[in-house]
């Protein structure tokens, strides 16, 4: 598959850092995929992706936080979902 002729636009989310009172894994992933969003000039619609950085063990009492969680909670449908590390 060639990448000629095709475009990726990315957004940066950033969250509170540290130890954060109240706050789930899963608040901050719907928060930096929100903020990215917002950073690429995105509405939901426009996303056809979704590639969420590294799996991490749930935290307990926490639901483990995949690519189809953080998409159905936002209310997105993107056609491409994975889960990467560099």
């Amino acid at each position: 598959m060639s990448l000629k002729n095709k475009y990726a636009v990315v957004g940066v989310g950033y969250t509170p850092q540290g130890k954060v009172p109240d706050r789930t894994s899963l608040s901050f992933h719907l928060e930096a995929t929100a903020n990215a969003l917002e950073d690429a000039g995105l509405k939901k619609d426009d996303l056809d992706g979704l590639i969420a950085y590294r799996h991490f063990p749930p935290c307990p009492g926490e639901p483990d936080i995949t690519p189809q969680l953080i998409a159905q909670q936002l209310g997105l449908a993107p056609a491409y979902l994975s889960q990467d590390a560099n």
